[in-house]
């Protein structure tokens, strides 16, 4: 199998490419080195040459070229200056390396081809360049060689260059590619006959139509090399924060091209003393394990924030699921939006969240005011002026639909600091969020209802059927002594008397000597379909996430329903009534015994209480029933909360908490 980064012809090395991919990127240093080329030509035009070189030099910081015909454009032809781009790539090596860089395409104006979609280049990795050009040379020859076979020879650049007001309405982009492809082959019939080896980096679509006008150099004769420059050129900053939207690989894949090209830069690569250490080092940036890293790290920050530990079943189906959805698009490796998806399917939004911190981070921003920024989005871009210009890439090619990220948009402040102002404002009057409120209050019914079930399942008796078939047959004891006893077994279910009005659930006992969960509350209940509830938790304001909006961690929790307006069992003034209690879980427990009005109590913790609170319990004709903690899933229902700065609140809430359906 050909593994080599190029295809030869003559004395030109060619690497066809898909542009903004970092698997041509490598193609690209790996010619370097097996070709040590005297010139780099590449498909840009020259009119951009000096801005493209400037926002080169000023990477990792990322920037976009606009360009078009008119000193107002409304819309603009632009180029991302993206770092895993192989014609980014060749010009940076050329600087590096000091080896003369050629632009040599037509710019052309209101260059709008249709997209169409590639497959994943990943695939280079196993079958190399020459064979995956093959593949793919074939897709373009079905869809253009006919009609470019029927106007290769009728289109004239000097008819072109002379029709430059008309041009948009008189050149399809057919017939703008074919200008384009005979300029290129034009200037590298030029290089050719000076340099002995020329590395040309090129789009796939263009290089079989560019070999056949150097195979019939007549049919170029009349190309004149002189270019008219286009009116506006401008060089645009990019937000780290926008990275997604210009750079067409996962920011994070781009963020470890750049810390892999640091580490082995052209000093490290100086010391190289075999080929085959070389290429094992170009070979070992891997996007497979990038997207591992990922989904990884993205477990212990979700883990470390919600205390939901994400086992490693899941983990296993995370990445099973994502490799699944990215098959059925025909890709190899799955893009941010399969991994969202599948985040959000296999753990939950906020774990999803953290997947899409992650990989969309590009940590390198231009705090400067060098250059304007332009604010991305998926379609275009706001100038700093406020106003809204669509944006047209220089090049056609995409790699699947672009789809919006599956997840609510988390809105931003206005000002630094504006969110805290408005929690300060009205931090004296907190309230709950209604819709999380019933959600709790479902999970805590469910609790009830599963601790019944459990005391009714602990109350079975099975004993030989005699006269009586009781509560039914004990199918499982029945077939275990069959063969031995020949003897059926009932069951005689006991009832229960009573019922579970107040649960507690200790996710934290907090005595350590650091206190964790500082703040301690008594919320009662708004309505009748609302329980009293008393808990402690890390401190609001901790962790601001909209405007007077909070989110807190819980560590114990008492819920009463039907609500009985019990005391606030935190303050100072209740310490004498729970003086024999050691922390705040056993507080919630006395409590919980005192207000009971049913015999049943629930008491959901990592370990059971003290044997004393199962004592006093019974004084007052109550009967506590102990359900480790981990018999329970989907906690983090109860054990992250909101608390909102005033009733105010309420209304925009939905904005900024988004709740599992």
């Amino acid at each position: 199998m050909d593994k080599k980064p190029y295809i030869k012809y003559k004395n030109l090395y060619v690497i066809p490419t898909f542009h903004s991919r970092i698997e041509f990127a490598k193609l690209v240093r790996t010619a370097l080195f097996k070709v040590f080329p005297d010139v780099i030509a590449i498909e840009l035009p020259n009119n951009v040459q000096d801005e493209v070189t400037e926002a080169i030099e000023r990477l990792p910081f990322l920037s976009l070229i606009g360009y078009a015909d008119t000193l107002n454009p409304k819309r603009l032809n632009y180029i991302p200056v993206d770092p895993g781009d192989s014609i980014m790539e060749s010009i940076r090596i050329g600087l590096e390396h000091n080896i003369p860089i050629e632009f040599i395409d037509l710019s052309v104006s209101e260059y709008l081809p249709p997209s169409f979609k590639l497959p994943d280049d990943y695939a280079i990795n196993q079958i190399g360049l020459p064979k995956f050009y093959e593949q793919i040379a074939k897709y373009f020859q079905d869809v253009f060689k006919a009609e470019k076979d029927m106007l290769r020879d009728k289109v004239n650049l000097e008819d072109f260059l002379k029709n430059q007001e008309n041009v948009d309405q008189k050149y399809n982009f057919i017939e703008k590619d074919i200008l384009r492809e005979k300029y290129m082959a034009a200037h590298l019939l030029n290089l050719m006959s000076i340099y002995h080896r020329v590395l040309f980096i090129i789009g796939m679509a263009h290089w079989e139509n560019v070999k056949y006008y150097i195979e019939n150099p007549e049919k170029i004769e009349d190309v004149d090399l002189e270019l008219v420059p286009h009116k506006y050129v401008k060089i645009y900053n990019i937000k780290s924060s926008d990275a997604r939207f210009i750079l067409r690989e996962l920011p994070y894949h781009t963020y470890k091209w750049l810390k892999f090209r640091d580490e082995f830069s052209k000093e490290t690569l100086d010391h190289i003393e075999t080929p085959d250490e070389l290429y094992n080092i170009l070979n070992s940036y891997n996007k497979i394990e990038q997207i591992r890293t990922i989904l990884i790290k993205a477990k212990y920050e979700y883990e470390e924030e919600f205390k939901e530990f994400v086992d490693l079943h899941k983990l296993k189906t995370l990445f099973q699921y994502s490799r699944n959805l990215s098959l059925t698009d025909q890709r190899l490796l799955p893009n941010l939006y399969h991994l969202l998806t599948c985040s959000k399917n296999i753990v939950d939004d906020d774990y999803a969240w953290k997947v899409m911190e992650k990989a969309t981070k590009y940590p390198f921003n231009d705090e400067s005011d060098n250059y304007e920024t332009l604010k991305m989005g998926i379609e275009g871009g706001y100038d700093p002026s406020g106003r809204y210009i669509r944006l047209r890439r220089h090049h056609p090619y995409t790699y699947g639909k672009e789809k919006d990220v599956p997840l609510k948009k988390r809105p931003e402040e206005k000002y630094p600091g504006e969110w805290r102002a408005k929690w300060e404002e009205g931090k004296d009057y907190t309230v709950s969020w209604p819709p999380e409120d019933i959600i709790e209050e479902d999970y805590f019914a469910f609790i009830r209802k599963k601790t019944i079930k459990n005391l009714k399942n602990q109350r079975i008796k099975i004993e030989e059927f005699k006269s009586s078939l009781m509560d039914g047959i004990a199918i499982k004891e029945t077939i275990r002594n069959w063969a031995f006893k020949k003897k059926i077994y009932v069951q005689n279910i006991q009832q229960i008397q009573g019922k579970i009005d107040t649960i507690i659930v200790i996710f934290d006992i907090d005595d350590g000597e650091v206190e964790k969960y500082p703040y301690k509350l008594t919320w009662w209940a708004e309505h009748d379909r609302e329980s009293d509830m008393a808990f402690y938790s890390t401190n609001p304001g901790d962790y601001v996430i909209g405007p007077g909006i909070t989110h807190v961690e819980v560590g114990g929790l008492l819920s009463i329903f039907p609500a009985i307006f019990m005391n606030s069992i935190f303050d100072s003034f209740m310490d004498y009534e729970y003086r024999d209690t050691k922390n705040k879980a056993e507080r919630l427990l006395k409590a919980a015994i005192i207000y009971s009005k049913e015999r049943y109590i629930a008491y959901l913790a990592p370990e059971p209480p003290r044997k004393y609170f199962f004592s006093l319990a019974g004084i007052k004709s109550r009967e506590l029933i102990y359900i480790p903690l981990d018999q329970f899933s989907s906690l983090k229902t109860i054990k992250h909360i909101h608390i909102l700065a005033g009733r105010d609140k309420r209304k925009i809430a939905h904005n900024y908490i988004f709740l599992d359906k």
